[in-house]
């Protein structure tokens, strides 16, 4: 595995597997803004959320291998964006999850309005540990309780998890609000990874570049550097990343 581009950990491009792609063809046209936008990997993260996206390690891993097939020009991997629930750790041993590249970093995804019980949130991350499982969480930034409340993220990261925030919040794309929350989640030291979270080719596509130069400009090039280069390489290859 080498480390010559983006590494874009958090994507919708699987077709017909949730809200993302809607088939082969918009998938094809990710991947393709996608490589001219330098990104060489991505991680296919489709949701799983029981009753809605009933995903599995199995079908996900179907999905990946026929677009492998298809592609040509950006590496693919394995992964999901899972909804937070008590049980992760044993489906994770139950191989009905999977982890991002069957690595150690599982992506999670926390409901958007109301959060459990902040303390409920630390056991979970506490048992994921304890199974050497790394939960990051995707997007806090468009999370309505910590952009209320930043310490949640404070108390998540003490028990041993980390952030990915959307590169489209750090454009404005999503609003000054959030654009302002995810500045300042960067400048606490918050956040450990910047990806796409793609969902099509016309609105949401796998685009970083931006995003990267705008964290560079305001943050410094090793903080970029760290979040769009380093932490995603270390995270689809299973090291530890960069706190």
């Amino acid at each position: 595995m080498q480390n010559n581009g983006f590494i874009d950990i958090h994507s919708h491009i699987l077709p017909k597997l949730d809200d993302g792609s809607s088939c082969l063809s918009e998938s094809m046209k990710m991947l393709q803004i996608a490589l001219g936008d330098g990104i060489s990997g991505m991680v296919a993260t489709p949701h799983v959320l029981d009753g809605v996206y009933d995903n599995s390690r199995e079908n996900i891993g179907k999905a990946v291998a026929e677009l492998i097939l298809a592609n040509s020009g950006v590496h693919l991997y394995m992964g999901a964006e899972v909804r937070i629930s008590r049980y992760l750790a044993q489906r994770i041993s139950n191989n009905e999850l999977p982890l991002l590249n069957g690595k150690n970093f599982l992506l999670l995804e926390l409901p958007t309005y109301v959060l459990p019980p902040i303390v409920e949130l630390e056991n979970i991350v506490k048992n994921l540990k304890t199974y050497k499982i790394n939960p990051i969480f995707a997007h806090p930034e468009r999370n309505i309780p910590i952009l209320n409340d930043l310490s949640i993220m404070e108390r998540l990261i003490g028990c041993g998890a980390s952030f990915q925030v959307t590169a489209m919040s750090i454009t404005n794309y999503l609003g000054r609000r959030i654009q302002k929350a995810t500045f300042k989640m960067i400048q606490k030291g918050y956040v450990h990874a910047v990806a796409s979270d793609a969902h099509n080719a016309e609105k949401r596509p796998p685009i970083l570049s931006y995003a990267y130069k705008i964290t560079s400009e305001k943050f410094g090039l090793d903080e970029a550097n760290k979040l769009f280069y380093h932490n995603p390489f270390k995270i689809v290859s299973g090291a530890d990343i960069e706190y």
